[in-house]
């Protein structure tokens, strides 16, 4: 018997990261469908009124008309979960919950390949990136309880870092161009794939011709019934003129601007052109006397989607969810931005539970006064991490 029993218990030892991964995936799972009942005010308003059109339309045949004002490829997903039986607000979080596992996944994959084979602790780190992207609270409550899709574009932002770290760049330009196909917010992280194709000189300009591939691609199911393969354009072109405000409920510079759009907007937009330049010159400037690698790409990828969402106006509360994954990621590849990680998750928080829960337990103003405080910490780290002497870890 106790030979039994040692057997038993070094078997467990040996596998002890499958029954702690089986517990928690359980538990991820379980948590998530608790809450499903919950109805936000997008769900409402919008999620559930496209879901019954497309009912209307028998599914599939719904792709020959615009209903809502999200692009075909998440048109078509809704059509492939209403050939399910069941609740509508059910359907459409299984959805966004089935890509909180997909970014999981993406997340361990790039953590997995950017930390060294020689760490002892390499399956650890890779298997804790995996259960901190679904335990995240924005990540959760994003999918199970807003029942938003911010989970699908950034899976394969991630998985398009994923790719370049592996120097397979057409892969990376097909991930990120099917990121850009379900979410216009994609465009955020395009000029630091463009700064990485000047810097790293390891990919030709053509292969940012796999963008208008994949959004051809995608258009596909639509122009099986009728749509025009540039539909998207129309799609996004509204999308970008829907809301004409500074900002919607993101925690940015314009909290302490007068919200008036038609006369802040274009010189927001301005700003953040000139932020970026200006960074992007000092960073090639720079690039003569020292090569940058791939740790450097993804502090630029951290910098320029925080400058964006910080900078431009018409910025909703979700849109700093691909920001705050990479801050995270960062942080247990590099064990560093561990504090701006931890901060960034706090403060979308904080933003998102006004919207939610209609209950706001600290001011947005000063809300926003931290996250710019985050915003300036995380900038002078990255300039202080690309252009002075670092340590490297690969």
């Amino acid at each position: 018997m106790r030979q039994l029993e040692n057997k038993f218990l070094t078997f467990v030892e040996k596998h002890i990261l499958w029954f702690a991964g089986a517990l928690l995936l359980y538990l991820s799972f379980y948590t998530r469908k608790n809450v499903l009942y919950f109805l936000s005010g997008d769900m409402k308003a919008y999620l559930i009124s496209w879901y019954y059109q497309i009912l209307d339309h028998h599914g599939f045949p719904s792709l020959a008309y615009r209903i809502g004002n999200y692009n075909i490829p998440y048109h078509f997903l809704m059509c492939v979960v209403a050939q399910f039986k069941g609740e509508a607000v059910y359907l459409i979080k299984y959805l966004s919950i089935f890509f909180d596992y997909v970014l999981a996944i993406a997340s361990a994959l790039l953590v997995r390949e950017a930390v060294p084979a020689h760490r002892r602790d390499r399956d650890l780190i890779t298997f804790s990136a995996f259960f901190i992207v679904l335990a995240l609270p924005t990540v959760f409550l994003n999918s199970a309880v807003w029942g938003q899709c911010d989970a699908i574009f950034t899976s394969f932002l991630v998985f398009s870092i994923w790719a370049f770290l592996k120097d397979k760049p057409t892969l990376g330009m097909i991930f990120y161009g099917l990121s850009l196909c379900f979410k216009l917010q994609a465009i955020l992280v395009l000029p630091a794939v463009l700064l990485y194709y000047f810097c790293s000189r390891k990919f030709s300009l053509l292969h940012f011709l796999w963008i208008p591939v994949m959004m051809a691609v995608t258009s596909l199911p639509g122009v099986y019934y009728g749509r025009s393969i540039f539909d998207f354009l129309d799609i996004y072109k509204e999308q970008a003129e829907m809301y004409p405000y500074l900002t919607m409920d993101y925690p940015n510079i314009y909290y302490f601007v007068p919200n008036d759009y038609r006369l802040f907007s274009y010189s927001g937009i301005r700003l953040t052109m000139v932020v970026l330049l200006l960074g992007y010159i000092a960073i090639i400037w720079y690039q003569q006397k020292k090569a940058y690698g791939f740790q450097d790409y993804f502090r630029f990828v951290i910098w320029t989607s925080f400058s964006c969402i910080m900078f431009l106006p018409s910025m909703h509360d979700r849109y700093g969810f691909p920001t705050e994954i990479f801050l995270v990621l960062y942080a247990l590849i590099y064990r560093e931005y561990v504090f701006e990680a931890v901060a960034a998750i706090a403060i979308a928080l904080l933003s998102y539970v006004p919207f939610l829960l209609d209950f706001t337990p600290i001011p947005m103003t000063y809300v926003a006064v931290a996250n710019i405080v985050l915003y300036c910490i995380v900038t002078y780290k990255v300039w202080n991490g690309s252009i002075a002497p670092r340590l490297k870890i690969k």
